[in-house]
């Protein structure tokens, strides 16, 4: 009898400690993030390289399981950033800015004169009445985990048909080291800059794109 009470204290503990820890991750402090204010600040002269190229830019896709489907959380769950549209798209958006900003020109895909509506795929360059315009790259970015402290994820660039890259990024940024609301939405958006200026960075992309 007294091990039956005892192990019983016991699962009772583990369940409260499961509930407790579950509550401290939906409480968190929420961190609302906006794509439309989102503004690249880095030096876009620092990627003069990249001003007058063209890019598709191919549907965005989170597989990161530590996501949800509008955010992510913080290293140690004390805040939730939550964006203003699905977390690929959120990115997709800013992408699209930060392209724009350092003079890539964006451009859609060529369809086969049907009406166009934007279809969603992976891992292959568009297809069938879908197609990038000849010489410029479809540019994809797939999540495959996001914090507020590190970002990983994969780049896909396609050419002519062709998969020109297919690379794994990780990137990462200080802890925040302060509270304020403020301060924590710049420090997503920061997070945008250190991810793409990597891959703007990157020799292979840069040989390909």
């Amino acid at each position: 009898m007294r091990k039956t009470k005892f192990w019983h204290k016991i699962s009772l503990i583990v369940v409260v400690g499961f509930f407790l820890a579950a509550c401290a991750t939906v409480s968190g402090t929420k961190i609302t993030m906006n794509y439309d204010k989102y503004f690249p600040s880095f030096r876009s002269a620092d990627y003069a390289y990249m001003k007058g190229k063209k890019v598709v830019l191919a549907s965005f896709h989170n597989q990161a399981q530590n996501t949800k489907t509008w955010g992510y959380y913080s290293a140690d769950n004390k805040y939730t950033y939550e964006s203003n549209d699905h977390l690929q798209n959120y990115f997709w958006y800013c992408f699209e800015k930060a392209f724009k900003y350092v003079g890539v020109k964006v451009v859609d895909y060529q369809t086969d004169g049907q009406y166009y509506h934007h279809r969603y795929w992976w891992g292959a360059p568009g297809s069938g009445a879908y197609s990038a315009p000849k010489g410029v790259s479809e540019f994809q970015l797939i999540l495959t985990s996001v914090t507020d402290q590190e970002f990983k994820f994969k780049v896909l660039v396609f050419k002519n048909g062709e998969t020109k890259m297919d690379k794994s990024f990780s990137v990462t940024i200080p802890p925040a080291g302060t509270d304020e609301v403020p301060e924590l939405e710049k420090r997503a958006y920061s997070l945008v800059d250190v991810a793409f200026t990597t891959i703007m960075k990157d020799r292979d992309f840069r040989r390909v794109f």
